[in-house]
C-alpha cells in the first residue's frame, strides 16, 4: 500500500479535463448538425476533442474512423495521467491496459468462431501494442482456438482459458471465454485495490467497481431474458460473481428470477440502479448507464483521490465516446433528433 501516490496533481489534472466534456448542450448542438462531415467538423473545433481532429479531413469520416479516434484519444489521455506523477508504477493503473486486452482475445476469438480472415488485424488499436504485455499482433496467426491458446501460453490470460475446451470446429464458446475473462479481470482489480492503497481508497474503488459489475450483470440478464428466453437458472449461470461484501448478489437474484422483461424493467426502475437517471427512456441500458453516468460523475466531484478519479474518468470518458458514436449514426441515418437525445447517457 502506498497512500502517497494518491497525487493531487493528477486529481486537478482529470478534474481540469472533466470541465471540458461534452454537456447536455453540446450533444444538441451536435444533433443539430445534418451530416456526418458536419458533425466532425463540430468535434474538432470543440475545446475536448480539437485536438484529437485536428488533422482530419471531415469529408473523410464515417462512423467506424469517428469512435477509433475517440478511444484513441481517450486512451491516450489514460496514458499520459497515468505517467504524469509516475502512478503506473502501481499494478491497479494497468486496469484500461488490461480491458483492451481482453476486448482484443475476444475480438479474436470471435474472429475464429465466424471465420473471419483479418477482421481482427483491421479492428485491432494500434496504439495499445506497444503499452501490452500480449503479442497482439502475433494473435492474429492463430487459425483455431487452440493455437490461440498457445500464443497466450506465458500470458495470465493462458490460465483463465485453458480450461475452456475448444470445440470440434475449433472454435471456442465465446460466452463462457468472456465471463471467465472478465471474472478474473475484475477479481484482480479489486485485489490490486487493496493491496495498492488506504483503507479508505480501497472501500472507494470497491463500492465503485461492483457497482459497475451489477450494472454490466442487469443489463446483460436482461437482454438474456428479453431476446433469448433464458431461464433464471440460465441466467444465473452467465453472471459475473465476485464476493465484494456489498450484498448485492442476493438482491440481484431476485432481479433474475423474475419472469419477464417488463418486470425486470420496472424492478430497475424502482431501485438505486435507476437513481438520477432521466426518465424519458424505455430502454434498461439508457438508465442503468444515466443513473452509472450520475453515479460516477457525483464520485468524481468529491474524490481527492488519484485511483478513484481516474477510475471513474475514465469510465465517463467512454460513455461520452458512446454518446458520439450514436449521434453520428443518428446524423447518418437521419434519425429524428428528439428521439435520439431521449437515449443519449447524461445526468438529469
Amino acid at each position: 500500500m502506498l497512500d502517497s501516490w494518491s497525487a493531487n496533481g493528477t486529481v486537478a489534472k482529470i478534474k481540469y479535463i472533466h470541465g471540458r466534456m461534452f454537456t447536455k448542450e453540446n450533444y444538441h448542438e451536435m444533433l443539430m448538425r445534418r451530416t456526418v462531415p458536419e458533425a466532425a467538423d463540430y468535434l474538432a473545433h470543440s475545446a475536448r476533442y480539437k485536438d484529437a481532429f485536428r488533422d482530419v479531413d471531415p469529408n473523410t469520416v464515417h462512423r467506424g474512423f469517428v469512435e477509433a479516434l475517440l478511444q484513441r484519444e481517450n486512451f491516450n489521455t489514460y496514458m499520459r495521467l497515468c505517467r504524469f506523477q509516475e502512478l503506473d508504477k502501481l499494478p491497479f493503473y494497468d486496469f484500461l491496459i488490461k480491458s483492451k486486452e481482453i476486448e482484443c482475445i475476444l475480438s479474436m476469438i470471435n474472429n475464429i468462431n465466424s471465420g473471419l480472415d483479418n477482421s481482427y488485424l483491421n479492428d485491432l488499436p494500434g496504439y495499445v501494442i506497444k503499452h501490452s504485455k500480449v503479442s497482439l499482433l502475433e494473435m492474429s496467426r492463430a487459425e483455431n482456438y487452440e493455437q490461440l491458446l498457445k500464443i497466450l501460453r506465458n500470458t495470465p490470460y493462458y490460465k483463465i482459458l485453458v480450461k475452456i475446451p475448444p470445440l470440434e470446429d475449433g472454435s471456442a464458446d465465446y460466452t463462457e471465454c468472456e465471463l471467465r475473462l472478465r471474472t478474473a479481470y475484475y477479481t484482480e482489480l479489486l485485489n490490486t485495490a487493496k493491496h495498492d492503497f488506504s483503507e479508505m481508497q480501497s472501500k472507494q474503488l470497491s463500492e465503485m467497481i461492483s457497482r459497475e459489475i451489477d450494472c454490466l450483470n442487469i443489463i446483460n440478464a436482461y437482454r438474456m431474458k428479453a431476446f433469448f428466453g433464458y431461464s433464471s437458472e440460465e441466467i444465473k449461470k452467465r453472471q459475473i460473481r465476485i464476493k465484494t461484501g456489498t450484498g448485492s448478489a442476493k438482491r440481484l437474484d431476485k432481479y433474475y428470477e423474475l419472469e419477464s422483461p417488463e418486470d425486470m424493467l420496472e424492478w430497475v426502475k424502482r431501485s438505486k440502479y435507476s437513481k438520477g437517471c432521466k426518465q424519458t427512456s424505455e430502454y434498461i441500458e439508457s438508465i442503468v448507464r444515466s443513473s452509472q453516468f450520475c453515479y460516477l460523475s457525483h464520485i468524481l466531484a468529491q474524490s481527492t483521490a488519484a485511483p478513484v478519479s481516474l477510475y471513474a474518468f475514465m469510465k465517463l470518458c467512454s460513455t461520452e465516446a458512446l454518446n458520439i458514436v450514436h449521434i453520428i449514426e443518428a446524423i447518418r441515418y437521419n434519425a429524428d433528433p428528439s428521439a435520439v437525445e431521449k437515449d443519449l447517457i447524461i445526468t438529469a
